[in-house]
């Protein structure tokens, strides 16, 4: 049934009464969502009961009533029809890091229920971040109180819920959509989410660690400064011309703390040409790129930097108290609208330190959890939207994540020209070609391997210990927790 058969039937319909979605027809199927809807609906704006199914002709009766309750059997019958179909499905969509995404997950739900009105989502903020939203989908696939959709899933921890088979595989749906294909996901962006040859989240983000200035507190130390540095050499010579003339600021900042994954860690071992682990999971960071990195963090500690809590040093370089703050791009947004009309702040690339230097990938994806066919339709369709041109938009504009969706990158529509005016946002989208994924750190330790090589970094970068000293007790603690071969 098409829009111009129903609109006769409605045609001079009463300015005062709105159609129920169930007695209209978008994009050729009808919506239903109460069958007596309908039937209320004729009746109200037709003077009296409708019968279904029997077209009423009454003395008295309009010209138009008569046209509209002919059509009443069919109306019904297409809302009993499609009724199943259609009816309110609810998704539980659960994801971390709620500081700092709930406004954009606000705004592309909300924007994915005005297009699909029969789809309710709810946001769960369920962690602060990816270890502790693992935990948490451990646990709840113990109760078997698992949401729908998980977002927020690093890239790292999707094996392990895998594994588990917590996951539902996307391969079936991947294949048999074939609108998917018109989603603007690069095929390349797929590697990250792919698990035994199986397709088990689609990617939603990406992030990457740059270079973050305040410029007012750069300018004083060197003014006319124009070009920023690009090597870790001249980062540090900036940032000990800060120290010697600002005594009240601090010279950098460098964000390993809170990594999950020991994703800076493991950007400053890429840059290097090194790994931290290699593919077979055997220890890959007692090498010389390995212990360049841990000089670096020596150097940066040397420099001036306080080691506070991250949260405590993105509030410091809000405040303008930092000069050089080195974290992922993810923050930009936040920090650049902690600054306007107080202080400029620009960024720039993480330096790449090897010819064959790259760096490392954080982000995360989306992962269909749900084992009900219906929802798991649903869920397909937002998982579409979410990483689709729209949605990338709003996580962008709302965050500074850099998108995988090759069709928001290259759209005036989109981000073509957001990109254009926003150098300090083009940062993380030049530096793409050197981004490379993560090694998964192996066995069921990951989070606990994290943990110590964070205590040990901890431990350069505050000048208790040289690197010298700590690669080898490194080295020793990370083999205790490997698994047994």
């Amino acid at each position: 049934m098409h829009n111009s058969f129903v609109e006769a039937a409605f045609k001079g319909m009463p300015g005062s009464i709105a159609a129920p979605q169930c007695c209209y027809i978008q994009n050729g199927p009808a919506i239903p969502r109460r069958v007596s809807a309908c039937r209320s609906y004729l009746e109200e704006f037709g003077g009296g009961p409708i019968e279904i199914g029997v077209p009423l002709q009454r003395t008295g009766v309009s010209v138009f009533r008569t046209a509209a309750i002919t059509l009443t059997s069919a109306l019904l019958m297409l809302c009993s029809v499609d009724f199943a179909m259609s009816e309110q499905t609810s998704l539980r969509v659960a994801y971390a890091f709620a500081y700092r995404d709930a406004a954009y997950r606000e705004k592309v739900a909300d924007e994915f229920m005005r297009r699909h009105p029969n789809i309710e989502i709810k946001l769960e903020p369920t962690a602060v971040d990816c270890p502790a939203l693992l935990q948490q989908t451990l646990r709840s696939s113990m109760t078997n109180d698992l949401p729908d959709v998980l977002a927020s899933v690093c890239y790292p921890d999707m094996p392990i819920l895998a594994e588990r088979r917590i996951v539902t595989p996307l391969d079936d749906f991947v294949s048999k959509d074939k609108s998917g294909n018109d989603v603007g996901l690069a095929p390349a962006t797929l590697s990250a989410v792919q698990w035994k040859g199986q397709t088990v989240a689609l990617p939603e983000s990406i992030s990457s660690l740059i270079v973050y200035y305040n410029m007012s507190i750069i300018q004083k130390a060197r003014p006319g400064i124009r070009d920023l540095p690009e090597s870790w050499n001249d980062i540090l010579s900036l940032a000990h011309e800060v120290s010697d003339k600002d005594r009240h600021s601090t010279p950098i900042f460098f964000e390993y703390y809170p990594d999950s994954y020991n994703s800076s860690f493991n950007s400053l071992v890429y840059s290097f040409g090194g790994d931290v682990f290699a593919q077979n999971g055997s220890i890959a960071f007692n090498s010389p790129a390995g212990m360049r990195a841990l000089h670096i963090l020596q150097r940066i500690g040397k420099a001036g930097m306080i080691d506070i809590t991250s949260e405590q040093a993105r509030q410091s370089f809000a405040s303008g108290n930092i000069a050089i703050y080195i974290a992922s791009n993810s923050l930009l947004k936040r920090l650049t609208e902690s600054a306007v009309n107080r202080f400029d702040v620009r960024t720039a690339q993480f330096p790449q330190s090897a010819p064959d230097g790259k760096l490392g990938s954080g982000g995360f994806g989306l992962l269909m959890t749900t084992k009900d066919a219906q929802k798991q339709k649903a869920a397909w369709e937002y998982m579409k939207f979410a990483v689709g041109p729209k949605a990338q938009t709003i996580m962008v504009t709302s965050t500074g994540f850099t998108p995988v969706n090759s069709k928001a990158i290259g759209s005036p529509e989109f981000l073509g020209e957001f990109y254009k005016t926003r150098p300090n946002d083009a940062v993380a989208i030049e530096q793409l070609p050197r981004i490379k994924s993560k090694n998964v750190y192996p066995g069921d330790n990951g989070p606990r391997i994290a943990t110590v090589i964070r205590d040990h970094l901890q431990s350069v970068v505050a000048l208790k210990r040289p690197p010298e000293e700590v690669m080898p007790d490194m080295v020793r603690d990370v083999t205790n927790l490997l698994p047994k071969q």
